[in-house]
Parts: C-alpha cells; sequence; structure tokens
C-alpha cells in the first residue's frame, strides 16, 4: 500500500514551496530544486507499490519509509522559514537589528544548510527506487484517482430494512415474549462482519421504543476491556451521571447496579470474546437481579461464550449469510443510491452480481464495497477493474481472509487525500465514539486537509467525512437535533483491526497505554498517552520530532516535571489533553507555561482542567487554527494576545462557567469560522469585547452566544446582519429572567435588519412571553432550522405569522420544555408550508400537534411528525446534508434524531453518556449542522 500520509504531503509541499519561494528569496533556489524533485515523486510512489506488492519487496518498504521522513523533515523547515520570514516582518516593523542579529543569522545559515541536505537525500532515495523499477515513472497532476466520484454529502436512505434478517428478528423477539423466568441468557452468534451487532441494537431499538421493558441498554464488551469501565458504561446508559462514579471501585460499582435494575430490563452485551473462566461474568451476573421477564442478549463470535454466560442450546441462534439475492438487495441499496436503490444499466449489474459474490453474503463486506462502488457512478471500465481486483485477491486469500481481503481493496480505492485522514481513526480505542468534528479539527491540525478550490478547510473535511460514511468505513453514531448529519461516529471492529495494521506498517501512531506499554513503532511522529504512563518523559525525550500529542485522562503525577521535556517537541501541530478530574491547576503551571516555544503548533485542545488562564506566551502560537477549551470551570479569563494570532479559524469554548467575556479585541481574528462560547462583556466594563467586535468577522460562519444581562446588549445588534457567511446562530438568554422586560424591548429595537444567510437558528432561555420580533420569514428569509427551548414563551409573536411579506422556508422544527406554549398545529403548519420535521419533547399546552411517532433517544422521550416524500425507496432532505442509514452498518445508541451535548461529552475520547434530570436546568450545547 502506498504511503498514505507521503502521498497527501507531498502535494501539500509542492504548494508550500511555491509559497516559501515568494517570501524566502535568499532560499529560493533550493526551494526550486526540492519541489522539482517532489514533482516526480507521487509516481515513483506508484510504481514503487506496484512492485513491492508484487514481489513482496522489503527494501522498497524501507526506501518509502525513509522518503516519509525526508518529506515530514522538508515540511518542518519549509514551516521554519515560514516562521522566520514572520519574525522578518516584524523586525522591519518593530527592530530591524534584532532580525539582523548574529542568532538570527545563524538560524538562517542553518535552514539552507538543512534545506541543502534534504534534497541530497531525496535524489539517493529516488536514485534507490530507480534501481527497483522496469519503467521510468511520468509526471502526473494532483489526485489521479481514476474514474472516482466523490459525493460532497452523506446519502440518506429511507429507514432501511433489515436486509435478510427480518426472520431472525422475529425469531429473537418470540424468545423475549417468552421468557417467564428469572433471567433468560439469548446468545447471537457468527462470524465477524455477518451482521451480529445490527441485529442486536435493533432488536434493543424496538424493545425500548415499544416500552417492553422498563430498562433497556445496549453496551459494546470488545476484546480488550476493564470490568470496572464496563460498569461504568452500563450506569451511564441507566442514566447515572459520569462524575458520582469517580472513584467507585467494582464492588460499589456493582451494588449500584443491582439496585437500579429493580424491574424488568433488557441488557444487550455486544461482542463478547471470553469470560476469562466465568471471573467478569459471574460477578456481572451477581448485580443482575432475578427479575421475571428480563434477558440480557449476548453477541459473540464463539458460540462456546454464549454457552458459559448460560445461554442454553434453543435461545442460540446461529446468524448464516445472506443469500444471492439478500446480498444483492443490500448491495443494490448502497452502489445505487443515486438511483433510489435501483441498477438501471444491465451491464453494470452483471458486473455488480459478480463483486457481490465475492463478498461471500458477509454484510459487512457488501456494505464497503458498495460504497466503494458508489464512488465509481456508471463507469464500465471502473467496475470491471474492481472486479478483476476482487478475484484475484480472493484467489491468494484463505476462505477465512475473505473479509479482510475486501477491507484492504477498499483502504486500496480511497482517493490519495483521504487515506491519512482515515488512519487518524487508528489513534482512537477500541470501540470509542468520537465526534466527526474533532476528527475533521484534527485532519486540519495535521494538514491533511487545507483549504483549496475556493471552499475553506472545514467545507473540505466536511466533504471527507461524508465520502468515508459513504463507503461504510466508519459509521455514523446518532444525528444531530435536526436530523442533518452524523455527530459521532466508530469504525466496526474488523475495519479498525484494518486500519491499525496499515497504521504500524506506516509508523503513523505511538501508543501508550496504561501501564507505560508501548503500543507501535517509536519512529512515529504521533503519539497517544492514556492515564499514567511511567515512561513518558523518556519517550518524548527520544521523540523530538513529535507532530501530534493526544493524551486522555493524564494524571497529576504526569505533568509534574515534564515542561522541559514538552518544550522539545518544537514541530508539535496537535496536542490534545484531556485530564483526569484534576482539582489543583498544574498543567498551565507545568505544561503550558513554555507553551509559547510550540511555534508550529495549529490545533490545541484541552479538557477537564483547573486551568484558570492561558499563559500569555500563547501570542507566539502564530500557526495556531483551532483553540478548543472545554469543562474548564475555574478558567476566568483569556489572555488579550490571543486576539493577535491572526490564523484562527475556530475559538470554542464549552462548558467554561467562571469566563465572564471574550478578551478584548476579538475583532482581530478576521479568519474567524466558528465562535462558540461567546459572552459579550458588560457595559462600562474594560478588557473585554462587545457585540460591536463582531462586526469584522466577517467569515464567521457558527456563532454561539450568551446573554445574562442586559447590559451585555448595549451596542450594534445589527452588526449580525453584516455577517454575510453566518449560517448558523445560538442565542441563550441563561439567567436572565429577572431582567427580561429590559432585555426584550432592547433586542426588538436594535436587531431588525435581516440574517439573509441563516440556516440554522437555536433560542434558549428566551425571557419574553412571546418570540422575539426578528423571528420572522422577513428577517429570517432562508432559514432552513429552527429549535427553540426553556423560557417563558407562551405564543409566536405577531411577526412570527406575517406571511403577507415573506413565506417561511423552515423544514425542521424543535420545541422542547416550552411549559406555557399554547400554538396550535393548523395554524404552524399553514405558516410553514415546507416542514417536514417536528420534534417536541415536554411541551404539555401545544394544541392538535399530530405528534404520532414516539421514540426514546439517550436522553429522554422525543413525540415527533414526519412528512417523508418518497421517491424510489430514497428520502430527499432538500436541503439538509444527508446520510446513510443501512441497517447494517448504522450502530445508533437509538433510532430518529438524537440529541448529543458538548455539555456532557466529557473527555475527548470518550462514550455518550446519559443525561440527567439536570438537564431541565438548562439547554445542551449542541454540534451545530453544517455542510
Amino acid at each position: 500500500m502506498a504511503d498514505a500520509v507521503v502521498s497527501v504531503l507531498l502535494d501539500k509541499l509542492v504548494s508550500l514551496l511555491v509559497s516559501a519561494g515568494r517570501q524566502q528569496l535568499e532560499f529560493k533556489d533550493q526551494f526550486e530544486e526540492t519541489k522539482k524533485e517532489l514533482q516526480y515523486m507521487p509516481e515513483y510512489l506508484k510504481l514503487a507499490d506496484q512492485v513491492r506488492r508484487k514481489d513482496r519487496n522489503d527494501i522498497l518498504k524501507m526506501v518509502m519509509s525513509d522518503l516519509r521522513e525526508l518529506v515530514y523533515d522538508a515540511e518542518d523547515v519549509i514551516a521554519d522559514c515560514q516562521l522566520l520570514f514572520q519574525k522578518k516582518c516584524q523586525g522591519c516593523a518593530l527592530n530591524f537589528t534584532s532580525y539582523c542579529s548574529p542568532t538570527h543569522l545563524k538560524t538562517r545559515h542553518q535552514l539552507g544548510k538543512r534545506l541543502s541536505k534534504i534534497n541530497q537525500k531525496i535524489r539517493e532515495v529516488k536514485d534507490r527506487m530507480k534501481s527497483y523499477l522496469v519503467t521510468a515513472p511520468r509526471q502526473t497532476g494532483k489526485y489521479e484517482d481514476g474514474g472516482n466520484m466523490p459525493l460532497t454529502h452523506p446519502i440518506l436512505m429511507d429507514e432501511a430494512k433489515m436486509v435478510g434478517l427480518e426472520d431472525d428478528s422475529m425469531k429473537i423477539r418470540n424468545w423475549i415474549l417468552e421468557a417467564n423466568g428469572p433471567l433468560t441468557v439469548i446468545g447471537i452468534v457468527g462470524m465477524g462482519g455477518i451482521g451480529k451487532t445490527t441485529l442486536a441494537q435493533k432488536i434493543c431499538n424496538r424493545e425500548s421504543a415499544e416500552n417492553s421493558f422498563e430498562y433497556s441498554f445496549f453496551v459494546t464488551v470488545s476484546q480488550n476491556f476493564k470490568f470496572d469501565e464496563l460498569l461504568k458504561k452500563m450506569l451511564k446508559k441507566l442514566k447515572v451521571e459520569e462524575k458520582s462514579l469517580r472513584g467507585d471501585d467494582v464492588p460499589e460499582l456493582l451494588e449500584r447496579l443491582k439496585s437500579m435494575l429493580d424491574e424488568k430490563y433488557l441488557a444487550v452485551l455486544d461482542d463478547v470474546w471470553g469470560t476469562d473462566e466465568g471471573r467478569w461474568w459471574d460477578s456481572l451476573k451477581s448485580a443482575l437481579p432475578s427479575v421475571e421477564g428480563s434477558c440480557v442478549i449476548v453477541t459473540s463470535r464463539n458460540e462456546k461464550v454464549a454457552q458459559s454466560m448460560g445461554a442454553t442450546d434453543k435461545c442460540i441462534h446461529r446468524l448464516q449469510v445472506l443469500s444471492d439475492d439478500d446480498s444483492w438487495s443490500l448491495f443494490s441499496k448502497v452502489a445505487f443510491a443515486r438511483n433510489g436503490g435501483k441498477c438501471t444499466n444491465p451491464d453494470l449489474e452483471v458486473l455488480g452480481r459478480e463483486i457481490v459474490k465475492g463478498c461471500g453474503g458477509l454484510p459487512l463486506a457488501i456494505n464497503i464495497v458498495g460504497g466503494m462502488m458508489l464512488g465509481k457512478g456508471d463507469s464500465i471500465h471502473e467496475w470491471k477493474q474492481i472486479s478483476k481486483h476482487l478475484k484475484e485477491e480472493l484467489e491468494i486469500s484463505k476462505k477465512d481472509e475473505m473479509i479482510i481481503s475486501t477491507l484492504e481493496l477498499s483502504y486500496e480505492e480511497l482517493p490519495t487525500h483521504l487515506k491519512p485522514c482515515f488512519l487518524c481513526f487508528s489513534t482512537l480505542p477500541e470501540d470509542c465514539e468520537i465526534s466527526v468534528d474533532y476528527m475533521r479539527e484534527l485532519w486540519i491540525g495535521e494538514g491533511f486537509v487545507w483549504g483549496r478550490y475556493e471552499k475553506t478547510a472545514f467545507e473540505i473535511g466536511e466533504e471527507c467525512l461524508a465520502e468515508l460514511f459513504n463507503r461504510f468505513l466508519i459509521l455514523g453514531v446518532g444525528k444531530d437535533v435536526f436530523e442533518s448529519r452524523f455527530i459521532r461516529c466508530k469504525m466496526h471492529d474488523m475495519v479498525r483491526d484494518m486500519v491499525i495494521k496499515i497504521a504500524r506498517e506506516e509508523n503513523f501512531f505511538v501508543s501508550l497505554e496504561s501501564g507505560g506499554r508501548i503500543g507501535f513503532s517509536v519512529q512515529s511522529r504521533r503519539l497517544g498517552i492514556s492515564k499514567n504512563t511511567t515512561v513518558l518523559e523518556s519517550i518524548l525525550n527520544s521523540s523530538t520530532k513529535l507532530r501530534s500529542l493526544f493524551g486522555m485522562e493524564i494524571e497529576r503525577s504526569e505533568i509534574i516535571g515534564s515542561v522541559i521535556v514538552l518544550c522539545k517537541v518544537r514541530w508539535l501541530r496537535v496536542l490534545c489533553l484531556s485530564l483526569s478530574n484534576m482539582k489543583i491547576d498544574v498543567v498551565a503551571k507545568y505544561w503550558l507555561s513554555e507553551i509559547g516555544s510550540l511555534q508550529h503548533l495549529v490545533f490545541l485542545r484541552i479538557e477537564n482542567s483547573a486551568l484558570r488562564r492561558l499563559p500569555d506566551s500563547i501570542r507566539n502560537l502564530r500557526n495556531l487554527q483551532i483553540l478548543y477549551l472545554t469543562d474548564c470551570p475555574n478558567l476566568e479569563m483569556l489572555p488579550v494576545s490571543i486576539t493577535t494570532l491572526e490564523k484562527l479559524t475556530a475559538v470554542e469554548i464549552i462548558n467554561c462557567t467562571s469566563l465572564e467575556c471574550m478578551p478584548e479585541g476579538l475583532g482581530k481574528l478576521s479568519n474567524l469560522e466558528i465562535l462558540f462560547g461567546f459572552k459579550p462583556m458588560n457595559l462600562g466594563s474594560k478588557n473585554g469585547s462587545d457585540i460591536s467586535d463582531l462586526k469584522k468577522l466577517t467569515g464567521l460562519r457558527k456563532l454561539w452566544m450568551y446573554i445574562k444581562s442586559e447590559k451585555q446588549i448595549e451596542g450594534e445588534w445589527n452588526v449580525l446582519s453584516m455577517l454575510y457567511h453566518l449560517q448558523f446562530l445560538m442565542l441563550d438568554f441563561e439567567g436572565s429572567s429577572l431582567e427580561s422586560e429590559g432585555i426584550v424591548k432592547k433586542i426588538d429595537s436594535q436587531f431588525s435588519a435581516p440574517l439573509i444567510s441563516l440556516r440554522g437558528l437555536y433560542l434558549f432561555n428566551y425571557p419574553g412571553e412571546s418570540t422575539p420580533a426578528w423571528l420572522s420569514p422577513i428577517s429570517l428569509p432562508n432559514l432552513q432550522f429552527l429549535e427553540i427551548g426553556w423560557g417563558r414563551i407562551k405564543k409566536m409573536g405577531p411577526r412570527f405569522w406575517d406571511s403577507e411579506n415573506g413565506v417561511w422556508k423552515v423544514e425542521v422544527l424543535v420545541l422542547k420544555y416550552l411549559k406555557e406554549m399554547e400554538e396550535e398545529w393548523t395554524r404552524m403548519r399553514r405558516a410553514m408550508p415546507s416542514l417536514r420535521l417536528v420534534k417536541v419533547r415536554k411541551c404539555p399546552k401545544l394544541k392538535s400537534f399530530p405528534l404520532n411517532d414516539t421514540f426514546k433517544d439517550m436522553f429522554a422521550n422525543w413525540s415527533v411528525w414526519r412528512k417523508e416524500e418518497e421517491k424510489g425507496g430514497m428520502l430527499h432532505a432538500r436541503s439538509a446534508p444527508i446520510l446513510f442509514e443501512v441497517a447494517h452498518a448504522a450502530l445508533e445508541e437509538g433510532e430518529g434524531g438524537l440529541l448529543i451535548s458538548h455539555a456532557h461529552s466529557g473527555p475527548i475520547l470518550s462514550e455518550i453518556p446519559s443525561a440527567t434530570e439536570e438537564e431541565k436546568e438548562g439547554p445542551e450545547i449542541q454540534e451545530i449542522s453544517s455542510e
């Protein structure tokens, strides 16, 4: 497999060299030489990879590894040159003598030597490759991926039936209905990728929706798990707060679980590999009360595992592969999704059936191959190539390795720019569910995604996510409240095994697990640490060229004394730290105090910290693009120097309750596209930003703003209408009810100009008894998604109904916790003719709303009305991004639209916790949809 990272970074390097050559004239000749050598390298890579795969040539593998290191070094040198140029510009403006100092002259001389050395090594690597290649490579353009036709959005299919699993589902349903003993254990067994998880998940969802059980929950056990973590996952699914579980040992967790399951329950234990000779299962079983009619469903590849957990032979379902017809039906739903799941080309059908035959009836393989063919369109040539390639792989594979060959082919067929994005999932723990926005921002930080073709990096990242979803290499887990996009994702365990295998081969990632065990090669430029890693300091000392450092649940002892070591990794691009319940601010003292030395840093993310303030040296992070601070309740202020970081595109401040306002000069950040947690300063305050500072942020696309006091809304509210790219706006008037009259009057008088580009609006805790005057089809002419929650609203304001001057284009309406809202359905439906989805939660006074569909998500009950426009089995969401939802791949926590909360998100790498009754006190901070 051609080195994914090298292929992408080569393309980026050529662009950087052009830019750097214009800036640094003193290095222009060396840059030109480097660019000339690198432009031919992608074709060398392709030919070398073909020879390596055919002849199993390990020497070529070593050569390609050397090239990877050279590319990294070259990018680091160019980045240093760009920093030097920035200092040169600053020196000309401030202190030219400083720029011409001996220190700077020495630095420039060293950079020149490093460039010359890299050019020499590139020539050597190319010569070594030539000796193994039969034909000379030709120069080629960027991103040659054959007839691949990438989709810019995932495709949303109608709620797909479980192809070929209807009888299986009914059989297990009957076993559940017949369960009349104290506890029935049901086993679902079969080979990997056959659909065990899908079947169990859908059964759990259906039983939950029909309220067959008082309690129902689904947890993944997996191969390598910790018993205490498994118990905590179960309790969180039962809506126990995560914070209350910290510090509990196994006996305490078992006792809590036992005390909660006091009525009929359904527990699904997915992907069980073994019972450790019964030890952990015996302990867990002691906490599962013998309540009549209760069931435990176990899925496993090993039938003996289900038997050892108490499943009798008559309650073990042996899942079979799909029939030829069902296999073709599932494949068609995916590969021909553009045509509603129908193949209209007879020649493609012949080729398609050949391809499906090679999948052996395994749903996972069929989905992934179908997703691969979706991108090929109607190209007969492309389909023939895939069919031939798949046959060749299957001829040399053993029967039980068939699915592995299919997975590897799907990776080979990925467009070049997607491969390193896909490899980033190797950094995640087993069975991890991760925010799609986090992955997108990680790709930006790594340099795998950047703005081009008149699109921002965030837009390109969204397209990359869409294609990985469509290829079923990642699975959607829950959608946003508007059901317009997946907000979290995970991987099938077999896909994860493949991505880890490739990551190992390419030295992509190093993992230091709890206890300090090294998981991958120390030659990697990415390091992951978890909990108490005793060898952290020595590893950082030997890995000074690290580009990314991920930390999860870092202990206090690991931070103290590590400041000098952290400063050595000066080429770091990504720093993500999730801390372990720290009450003392040791992060700022021991690690962040010298963060100014990380001048190449692009992505900084800190979670669960007692951090009080960021150091002023953050001004040195001239390349920082993404700053994410969450669950830092002691954070009091951000340094004013943050406003000098001109490359910042996203500032996300979540659950930092002590922060009063943003620093003065926020308007200087002209490249900002995302601003979460904006709190305007009070009138008369100093050293803060007010609403008028937003008018310079003309590129802003998403804005979350909190208003507590009437004093915060002095200023130019109409500046929001100057944000011509603003697509999503959240206004939360938290705790402002005491000053309701003044706030309502001021906003209505100052906020009059229309927000032309706004597509989504979240209005929370509004203090008025009717909606604001600006909530009208005139002021919001292109609004498609509207959510209103909490507050005192009894009715929609007069302008809301102004249909003479404009018509609402809203497609999705969400109302929640509006206890006094008394609006009537007929009038609402007439005012919003484009409605296709209405979701309601705890609005008891609404009149005649036809909320026939009720479902549970992980937080509470939703009542739903849908207007589905069906055409060939496909659900057309006219303006929302669209998503795949094929039964064999979508491993969701619940059906319908799921509301996921940043406020409850926990560590960077975390499971989705359950909400509690406390959510009634304030809004969840949701992921905002974007295309």
